[in-house]
């Protein structure tokens, strides 16, 4: 029987890899974007601002309650508290707000009792860094935007 080097196995599982993200990785990237459009629109709505993100040329306060939810204005993103979690997130390139990083998920998937063994656990990290080298999660290319998206948004 043939002998398979380590690259060569390294490269057949990162290609099986690619076409399926890890699930919980998956769940938990779309929960947050889900809580950080409810949060987006939540702002839009209630402030009555087309763009969160210009808060300080919208004149909206940096902190402040929406029905009985808070939200904090920081940087260059915002802490949306919905009372059970809170999410955390920057607005990239242009004001998106697809984008995330491994600690805004960490601090997310802390929060959420089905998301609590899979972080604590350590195994987000190395499904992260998976994505990242299967092409699946994609660093942004401009200038100031740090975050990470999903290649298929890119």
């Amino acid at each position: 029987m043939p002998q398979i080097d380590l690259a060569s196995a390294r490269r057949f599982r990162l290609a099986l890899y690619a076409y399926k993200m890890n699930d919980q990785l998956h769940k938990l990237i779309n929960f947050f974007l889900q809580n950080v459009l409810k949060a987006e629109e939540l702002m839009k709505g209630k402030l009555n601002v087309d763009q969160p993100m210009c808060w300080r040329h919208n004149k909206t306060p940096r902190t402040g309650t929406i029905d009985k939810y808070t939200y904090e204005f920081h940087g260059i993103g915002c802490c949306f508290d919905f009372g059970d979690i809170s999410v955390d997130y920057d607005y990239g390139d242009q004001g998106r707000i697809d984008g995330f990083d491994l600690w805004r998920l960490t601090i997310f998937g802390e929060q959420i009792k089905d998301f609590q063994s899979y972080v604590e656990s350590g195994k987000i990290k190395i499904d992260f860094k998976e994505c990242i080298e299967a092409g699946e999660i994609v660093q942004s290319s401009a200038k100031d935007d740090y975050l990470y998206y999903l290649s298929k948004s890119v």
